[in-house]
């Protein structure tokens, strides 16, 4: 099998589950939506073609290795609105002139300071969309590309790769080896969709249910979908 891996590491990351306004969490590895949303943002497909997009989420299945899950690290806003009970405003002059019912609010961000991920790509059956393709697109993109939430650009180059490989945690090593990441020492938790077999003799798995498969990117409509995560020793591909 063919694996495209690169590597994802931001001094600020955040990939959202759960929707909300009051507050926006962030898992402590990519999403599957974050990882297609990155792919889509380097080939160019725009979030209203919904059919790009639709062939973009069926050409791969995708899986993480975390490196380093980062620092959790909460942002903090104020803002202001006019509370819903004291009706509508046609105009912002119409808003302005209410300023004594304004109310106030507080929203948190949830970010990953200094995390490192790898992400693996596999094409699938039928895929419109080739691996080699995505390895040029990564190379030069066609928009600017970040981990996860637009705030959260990118600190170093995806160094995308493919390798043929009998499983994720070999592709991986050989991925690491490449890009001299180097390993320490330390077990790593992976994350692969549950349509991609375990290796054998895994005997830690958790099979989770994950709220980020892409549906309607315009809509920020989003579907559940399975994950098999475990904990590996460092490969022997890994450097020290």
């Amino acid at each position: 099998m063919n694996w495209l891996v690169v590597l994802i590491a931001a001094p600020l990351a955040s990939f959202g589950e759960e929707p909300g306004n009051a507050r926006r969490g962030s898992a402590d590895r990519p999403t599957r939506s974050a990882l297609i949303g990155l792919a889509g943002a380097a080939l160019g497909v725009e979030r209203d073609d919904r059919e790009g997009q639709r062939g973009l989420a069926a050409s791969f299945l995708t899986a993480t290795r975390t490196l380093s899950p980062g620092a959790p690290l909460a942002d903090f806003h104020t803002f202001q609105s006019l509370p819903e009970s004291k009706g509508p405003v046609a105009t912002r002059a119409e808003a302005l002139a209410r300023r004594a019912d304004l109310e106030t609010s507080i929203t948190r961000r949830d970010y990953r300071s200094d995390g490192r991920w790898q992400a693996a790509f596999v094409e699938q059956l039928g895929a419109t969309v080739s691996l080699d393709a995505l390895r040029q697109a990564f190379l030069r993109p066609h928009f600017a590309l970040w981990a996860g939430r637009k705030s959260c650009p990118l600190s170093h180059p995806l160094a995308p790769a493919i390798f043929e490989a009998d499983g994720v945690e070999t592709a991986f090593a050989a991925h690491a080896r490449a890009v001299h990441l180097g390993a320490n020492g330390e077990a790593m938790t992976i994350a692969l969709d549950a349509r991609l077999a375990p290796p054998a003799g895994v005997n830690n798995a958790r099979r989770l249910r994950r709220l980020d498969e892409p549906g309607d990117r315009e809509r920020w409509h989003f579907s559940a979908r399975h994950e098999i995560v475990y904990r590996a020793a460092p490969a022997s591909g890994d450097e020290p």
